[in-house]
């Protein structure tokens, strides 16, 4: 089965200095990396967009983005271009990006497994006619990706993350691939490393999951226990929410049971980060 992403969209970044100029401005080291996911900050390092980094060669890489933020992104890789030899254009009617849990075995150009998570399915671009034109290639619209986000709770910045806020190592940025803490200077990385290195990251991701349908549940939306407020919602689905709680709190409370939206849930701990001694 394949899921067309329709909620994505694909900008090249082309020329002689491209990755110079994807290197100084992303959390993630593409010089070791021909596939990555990463993030672009503010100088606070919070959080400005997020974006997974396909490298067809040297002078030439493809960015797969929400978008909803294709043209601010746009805007913001124009305002750093200067004098860089690039040339910045999207692309989406040539491509789409398709998620599978299988590698496909139709024609394209790139399919990585999702660096995130290593159960996490397959992100192709496949041109636009390719899916056209063949009758081979078993579409499903049932929501593949959005199962799996939830599943293995994974964030997505555009729908988890507050713009010119959040700060990206709270939401598993590390534990999900999508910081390099060898790779040298980057907007907002002074302040990310500091945090990394001085330990005050307070917050964490937790999964809430409920018997009920929690996809009333909006982004920012308190969590409580006990009446006192613990996180607060990054997003829902069905019978699971993606939660940004404080940690502490969720270790003191010894039945993990929390309120949100005067509906009960069940926090737990994501899979990518359940092996911590801390939870077991």
């Amino acid at each position: 089965m394949y899921e067309i992403l329709t909620n994505r969209s694909i900008i090249e970044i082309s020329g002689e200095d491209a990755l110079k100029f994807l290197q100084n401005l992303t959390t993630n080291d593409i010089k070791i990396a021909d596939y990555c996911y990463a993030y672009m900050l503010n100088n606070q390092g919070r959080y400005l967009f997020d974006f997974f980094i396909f490298t067809i060669s040297s002078k030439q890489f493809l960015i797969d983005i929400n978008s909803s933020q294709v043209e601010l992104f746009k805007s913001h890789l124009i305002m750093y271009k200067l004098r860089a030899k690039i040339e910045i254009k999207e692309v989406s009617n040539i491509y789409h990006i398709v998620y599978s849990h299988h590698q496909p075995d139709f024609v394209y150009l790139s399919a990585r497994k999702d660096p995130r998570y290593n159960l996490l399915g397959y992100r192709s671009i496949v041109r636009v006619e390719v899916l056209a034109k063949s009758q081979e290639i078993d579409i499903e619209e049932k929501e593949l990706y959005l199962q799996d986000k939830y599943k293995f709770v994974i964030v997505d910045g555009a729908e988890d993350l507050i713009y010119n806020k959040s700060i990206p190592i709270e939401y598993g940025a590390e534990e999900l691939n999508s910081i390099s803490y060898t790779k040298g200077c980057y907007i907002g990385q002074e302040v990310i490393s500091r945090a990394k290195y001085q330990g005050v990251v307070r917050k964490k991701i937790f999964n809430l999951s409920s018997d009920i349908d929690l996809s009333f549940l909006k982004k920012g939306d308190e969590i409580t226990i006990n009446d006192i407020k613990i996180g607060n919602v990054c997003s829902s689905y069905q019978k699971h929410a993606i939660a940004l709680i404080r940690e502490e709190l969720y270790l003191e409370s010894p039945e993990k049971i929390a309120m949100a939206g005067g509906v009960t849930g069940f926090l737990s701990v994501p899979p990518w980060r359940v092996k911590s001694a801390i939870y077991v």
